[in-house]
Protein backbone atom coordinates (compact mmCIF):
# COMPACT_ATOMS: atom_id res chain seq x y z
CA UNK A 1 0.00 0.00 0.00
CA UNK A 2 1.17 3.52 -0.80
CA UNK A 3 -0.04 6.28 1.49
CA UNK A 4 0.11 9.89 0.33
CA UNK A 5 -0.46 12.36 3.12
CA UNK A 6 1.13 15.44 4.71
CA UNK A 7 4.08 14.65 6.96
CA UNK A 8 2.24 15.62 10.14
CA UNK A 9 -0.36 12.95 9.39
CA UNK A 10 2.11 10.30 8.25
CA UNK A 11 4.11 10.76 11.43
CA UNK A 12 1.06 9.74 13.44
CA UNK A 13 0.28 6.65 11.38
CA UNK A 14 1.84 3.49 12.73
CA UNK A 15 0.79 0.32 11.01
CA UNK A 16 2.12 -1.86 13.80
CA UNK A 17 -1.15 -3.38 14.96
CA UNK A 18 -4.52 -4.34 13.61
CA UNK A 19 -6.59 -1.84 15.63
CA UNK A 20 -4.42 1.05 14.43
CA UNK A 21 -4.79 -0.11 10.84
CA UNK A 22 -8.57 -0.46 11.22
CA UNK A 23 -8.77 2.97 12.83
CA UNK A 24 -6.89 4.55 9.92
CA UNK A 25 -9.09 2.75 7.40
CA UNK A 26 -12.21 4.06 9.14
CA UNK A 27 -10.83 7.60 8.74
CA UNK A 28 -10.51 7.09 4.99
CA UNK A 29 -14.05 5.72 4.73
CA UNK A 30 -15.38 8.58 6.85
CA UNK A 31 -13.73 11.13 4.55
CA UNK A 32 -15.59 9.59 1.62
CA UNK A 33 -18.84 9.76 3.61
CA UNK A 34 -18.18 13.42 4.41
CA UNK A 35 -17.78 14.17 0.70
CA UNK A 36 -21.07 12.34 0.11
CA UNK A 37 -22.69 14.53 2.81
CA UNK A 38 -23.43 11.48 4.99
CA UNK A 39 -22.29 13.26 8.14
CA UNK A 40 -24.10 11.13 10.71
CA UNK A 41 -22.49 7.92 9.48
CA UNK A 42 -19.10 9.63 9.21
CA UNK A 43 -19.37 10.74 12.86
CA UNK A 44 -20.25 7.19 13.87
CA UNK A 45 -17.23 5.74 12.04
CA UNK A 46 -14.89 8.37 13.48
CA UNK A 47 -16.05 7.57 17.00
CA UNK A 48 -15.36 3.90 16.29
CA UNK A 49 -11.91 4.82 14.91
CA UNK A 50 -11.17 6.68 18.14
CA UNK A 51 -12.33 3.70 20.21
CA UNK A 52 -9.91 1.49 18.29
CA UNK A 53 -7.07 3.99 18.61
CA UNK A 54 -7.62 6.88 21.06
CA UNK A 55 -4.43 8.54 19.74
CA UNK A 56 -5.49 8.66 16.10
CA UNK A 57 -4.96 12.38 15.53
CA UNK A 58 -6.62 12.23 12.11
CA UNK A 59 -9.84 10.73 13.48
CA UNK A 60 -9.84 13.22 16.35
CA UNK A 61 -9.28 16.11 13.95
CA UNK A 62 -11.98 14.99 11.51
CA UNK A 63 -14.52 14.55 14.29
CA UNK A 64 -13.58 17.97 15.69
CA UNK A 65 -14.09 19.48 12.23
CA UNK A 66 -17.53 17.93 11.82
CA UNK A 67 -18.61 19.11 15.24
CA UNK A 68 -17.24 22.60 14.55
CA UNK A 69 -19.30 22.78 11.36
CA UNK A 70 -22.33 22.05 13.54
CA UNK A 71 -21.25 24.87 15.90
CA UNK A 72 -20.86 22.35 18.71
CA UNK A 73 -18.43 23.27 21.48
CA UNK A 74 -17.74 19.52 21.75
CA UNK A 75 -15.29 20.06 18.89
CA UNK A 76 -12.84 21.65 21.35
CA UNK A 77 -12.11 18.41 23.18
CA UNK A 78 -11.45 16.52 19.94
CA UNK A 79 -9.16 19.19 18.53
CA UNK A 80 -7.25 19.33 21.82
CA UNK A 81 -6.91 15.53 21.91
CA UNK A 82 -5.74 15.63 18.30
CA UNK A 83 -2.82 17.92 18.98
CA UNK A 84 -2.06 16.09 22.23
CA UNK A 85 -1.69 12.94 20.14
CA UNK A 86 0.35 14.80 17.48
CA UNK A 87 1.56 18.25 18.50
CA UNK A 88 2.67 18.96 14.89
CA UNK A 89 -0.86 18.61 13.49
CA UNK A 90 -1.30 22.25 12.46
CA UNK A 91 -4.68 21.52 10.86
CA UNK A 92 -6.21 20.91 14.29
CA UNK A 93 -4.87 24.22 15.58
CA UNK A 94 -6.35 25.89 12.52
CA UNK A 95 -9.69 24.10 13.00
CA UNK A 96 -9.89 25.13 16.63
CA UNK A 97 -8.95 28.67 15.65
CA UNK A 98 -11.81 28.68 13.15
CA UNK A 99 -14.24 27.51 15.82
CA UNK A 100 -13.05 30.22 18.21
CA UNK A 101 -13.33 32.80 15.42
CA UNK A 102 -16.96 31.80 14.78
CA UNK A 103 -17.54 31.96 18.55
CA UNK A 104 -16.01 35.45 18.69
CA UNK A 105 -13.28 34.30 21.10
CA UNK A 106 -10.66 36.48 19.46
CA UNK A 107 -7.65 35.85 21.73
CA UNK A 108 -8.10 32.08 21.65
CA UNK A 109 -8.52 32.09 17.88
CA UNK A 110 -5.38 34.18 17.43
CA UNK A 111 -3.40 31.85 19.68
CA UNK A 112 -4.49 28.79 17.70
CA UNK A 113 -3.73 30.44 14.36
CA UNK A 114 -0.31 31.52 15.61
CA UNK A 115 0.49 27.97 16.72
CA UNK A 116 -0.60 26.57 13.34
CA UNK A 117 1.62 29.09 11.54
CA UNK A 118 4.52 28.32 13.87
CA UNK A 119 4.24 24.60 13.04
CA UNK A 120 3.87 24.99 9.29
CA UNK A 121 4.32 28.55 7.97
CA UNK A 122 4.50 27.56 4.30
CA UNK A 123 1.14 25.76 4.24
CA UNK A 124 -0.71 28.39 6.23
CA UNK A 125 -1.78 31.00 3.67
CA UNK A 126 -5.45 31.09 4.67
CA UNK A 127 -4.47 30.98 8.33
CA UNK A 128 -2.46 34.18 7.84
CA UNK A 129 -5.55 35.78 6.29
CA UNK A 130 -7.76 34.72 9.20
CA UNK A 131 -5.23 35.97 11.72
CA UNK A 132 -4.99 39.27 9.82
CA UNK A 133 -8.75 39.67 10.20
CA UNK A 134 -8.42 39.16 13.96
CA UNK A 135 -5.49 41.59 14.21
CA UNK A 136 -7.46 44.23 12.32
CA UNK A 137 -10.40 43.78 14.72
CA UNK A 138 -7.96 44.39 17.58
CA UNK A 139 -6.63 47.57 15.91
CA UNK A 140 -3.23 45.89 15.36
CA UNK A 141 -3.06 47.21 11.82
CA UNK A 142 0.67 46.80 11.18
CA UNK A 143 0.50 43.14 12.28
CA UNK A 144 -2.60 42.59 10.14
CA UNK A 145 -0.77 44.13 7.18
CA UNK A 146 2.19 41.75 7.65
CA UNK A 147 -0.13 38.74 7.81
CA UNK A 148 -1.84 39.82 4.59
CA UNK A 149 1.53 40.23 2.89
CA UNK A 150 2.49 36.72 4.03
CA UNK A 151 -0.82 35.41 2.70
CA UNK A 152 -0.06 36.81 -0.76
CA UNK A 153 3.57 35.65 -0.64
CA UNK A 154 2.50 32.06 0.04
CA UNK A 155 -0.57 32.18 -2.23
CA UNK A 156 0.28 34.62 -5.04
CA UNK A 157 -2.53 33.40 -7.32
CA UNK A 158 -5.22 34.03 -4.70
CA UNK A 159 -8.57 34.91 -6.28
CA UNK A 160 -9.00 37.71 -3.75
CA UNK A 161 -5.55 39.18 -4.45
CA UNK A 162 -6.91 42.57 -5.57
CA UNK A 163 -9.04 42.95 -2.44
CA UNK A 164 -6.14 41.90 -0.22
CA UNK A 165 -3.76 44.36 -1.92
CA UNK A 166 -6.30 47.12 -1.37
CA UNK A 167 -6.65 46.15 2.29
CA UNK A 168 -2.86 46.28 2.66
CA UNK A 169 -2.79 49.81 1.24
CA UNK A 170 -5.60 50.92 3.56
CA UNK A 171 -3.98 49.48 6.68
Amino acid sequence: MIILAPGEILSSIKLENDSTDKSNRLCLVSERLILQKNIQEAVSLLKKAIELNPNNSTALHLLGSLLSEQNSSDCIQYYEKSFQANNRFYLSYNGLGNYYLKSNQIEKAESCYSKAIEINPKRSAKIYKNRAYLKEKQQKNSEAKEDLKNYLKIFPQAKDRGIIEQAIREL
